[in-house]
């Protein structure tokens, strides 16, 4: 991957990246701790968000919140360019903006109304709003152009979400009954074996379509979950030993070295 452009602040990051010959194993599934809105801008690629598959366009945006996991799926091994812009929603609020304008990040189910296409637009091009960031940075500043370009955009993202109304996703009813079950469980003990008595189904079935559907297993999944949900509860004062046994973790030692290898650093020293 070549990174033609980055600018990082407090609270945010925007990237312009190409692949030129992009490979799937390249871009395993993942999470953030924040907010994301990824742009492409070339390739012949979809995006599947908590096991729905979304078919990209140029000029699409696909949101992402801090519980939704997402990977690539790379139909053909050509030229991959993209815009990535990652903000944590304080960015936002902290700065004199409505959370309003983040409605379409909450306001839904997992999986559900993430993609918008160009055409669902009236006043803005995607690809234009991070082009402006990049231009408009050297002249008001990197903070600035960001904050500015993102809740222009963001409120076009809020009229379109409105439009969207009760639509309903394309993700098969059993990936969609699995991925609820694991995410209303994060908190209790969970096993595969719990899962598949719920749904009625075998232990294979569940581990299979749960791999097809989010791009990672059962375990990996529920592990980085309950660390997004460790550092929330954390930011909201929390102490570490009593929100990592919130979040199910009930071995501090395995947690210590789970949450040091996920974010590089020891839990207590990250917030």
């Amino acid at each position: 991957m070549s990174t033609l452009r980055c600018i990082r602040g407090d609270g945010f990051e925007v990237s312009h990246s190409i692949d030129k010959c992009p490979k799937e194993n390249d871009f395993a599934s993942h999470i953030h701790d924040g907010y994301e809105l990824f742009c492409l801008v070339k390739g012949d690629v979809d995006y599947v968000v908590e096991g729905t598959l979304y078919r990209l366009k140029q000029g699409a945006i696909m949101l992402m919140r801090s519980s939704e996991t997402h990977n690539l799926v790379v139909n053909k091994s050509t030229e991959y360019e993209r815009y990535v812009l990652s903000f944590m929603p304080s960015f936002i609020t902290s700065n004199g903006f409505s959370r309003e304008l983040l409605s379409p990040f909450r306001e839904r189910g997992l999986g559900e109304k993430n993609l918008y296409l160009s055409s669902e637009f009236e006043h803005v091009s995607p690809l234009l709003f991070f082009e402006k960031i990049f231009s408009e940075a050297e002249c008001v500043g990197e903070r600035n152009a960001v904050l500015s370009n993102l809740a222009s955009l963001l409120c076009e993202i809020k009229i379109a979400f409105n439009k969207k109304g009760d639509e309903q996703v394309g993700a098969r009813q059993t990936e969609n009954e699995i991925i609820a079950f694991v995410n209303d469980s994060l908190t209790r003990d969970i096993t595969i074996q719990a899962i598949a008595n719920h749904l009625h189904i075998s232990e294979s079935q569940v581990s299979r379509i749960f791999k097809k559907a989010t791009g990672t297993s059962v375990h990996n999944y529920i592990i980085t979950k309950r660390l997004i949900l460790f550092n929330k509860k954390i930011a909201k004062g929390k102490g570490v030993t009593e929100a990592s046994h919130e979040c199910g973790f009930h071995d501090y030692s395995s947690f210590y070295r789970l949450y040091k290898k996920r974010f590089g650093t020891p839990p207590a020293k990250r917030h």
